[in-house]
């Protein structure tokens, strides 16, 4: 469960809940895909027009296009595709982390070594459930056919993998860089602490703004699919009628908790890997996960691939 999920309950009585992804996103999920609307993004040189409007419409734009991105996502550079698709939505699904410092899983603790996630998973590994990672691009290809090997032993078949996809449209940015990074640091470690800070700041923001909570109020009836782009035109309405006050701070807050407090790399989408022995690689020494994706993943749709590596030996020490 990702932090936006376990905000639920806290933020029900503003009506927050349902803006925080309490519901299915408008796009590719841990359960269905279904077609977005491309967001409206904007370029550097508009960007600080942007920051200076309070027109409803300029603000309507730069909300909606959160709406692609998920504070469920590692903001660690993956492998890049040159095909684009909708954006991935982790729901129920907690993403599990793989770059050069480690293996870093949110049902347990730190970073740790494949070998010892897979001696002691904090989750269950075999069927059924989905299992999504993210591997960071230049994690070597023997690095994760370890991890491949780990899995199917442990009677895993399938799992998800994010990669970045091409997408021209910059990438959206907080609108106070420092505010996000304060409440980055000030973040505690704690799942449970991080949900209470978040609530705290969510409620005095609202406090700023009436239209707001009301904006927030107005999403029950809203079909789940629909929630995170009636959202953007609500809550652009709201900062309207309340002349944008404190807007730097709210758009930065409603950043966060859509995309996750540091920016992300790219837009991200899921391909399903099926672990198929017979459908081996032997990628070259020092090929990288980036490589291989890039050569053989082709769209969204089911892919086998097994690669058939192992690391190197360590050199001997005297």
């Amino acid at each position: 469960m990702t932090l936006r999920l376990a905000l639920c309950p806290l933020l029900a009585p503003l009506g927050l809940a349902l803006a925080l992804g309490c519901q299915r996103p408008p796009s590719q999920s841990d359960s269905d895909t279904n077609s977005a609307t491309a967001p409206r993004s904007t370029t550097d040189a508009t960007a600080a027009s942007q920051a200076e409007s309070c027109e409803a419409a300029t603000l309507h734009a730069e909300l909606r296009g959160y709406c692609e991105f998920d504070l469920g996502i590692p903001p660690i550079e993956l492998a890049k595709v040159a095909w684009n698709a909708d954006t991935y939505h982790p729901l129920a699904t907690r993403v599990i982390t793989l770059d050069a410092g480690g293996l870093s899983d949110p049902e347990g603790e730190g970073k740790v070594s494949i070998q010892d996630w897979l001696r002691d998973p904090p989750r269950p590994i075999a069927e059924p459930g989905a299992l999504v990672l993210a591997i960071a691009h230049d994690v070597p290809a023997s690095t994760v056919a370890e991890l491949q090997r780990g899995l199917f032993a442990a009677g895993r078949q399938e799992v998800r993998v994010l990669v970045h996809v091409a997408d021209e449209r910059p990438i959206p940015q907080p609108r106070s860089a420092k505010m996000l990074a304060d409440m980055r640091a000030a973040l505690p470690d704690d799942d449970n602490e991080r949900v209470m800070f978040v609530a705290q700041g969510v409620r005095g923001y609202a406090e700023t703004c009436p239209a707001l909570t009301e904006a927030f109020g107005q999403l029950a009836s809203v079909a789940p699919g629909e929630r995170c782009g009636k959202l953007a035109e609500l809550a652009s309405a709201a900062l309207v009628e309340c002349e944008c006050a404190r807007l730097t701070d709210i758009m930065t807050l409603l950043y966060a908790l859509t995309m996750g407090f540091e920016p992300p790399s790219g837009r991200a989408t899921a391909v399903p890997i099926r672990l198929d022995t017979s459908r081996k690689i032997n990628p070259p020494a020092g090929a990288t996960w980036g490589e291989i994706v890039a050569a053989n993943l082709t769209n969204t749709e089911l892919h086998q691939l097994w690669i058939d590596a192992v690391a190197p030996p360590a050199p001997a020490t005297d």
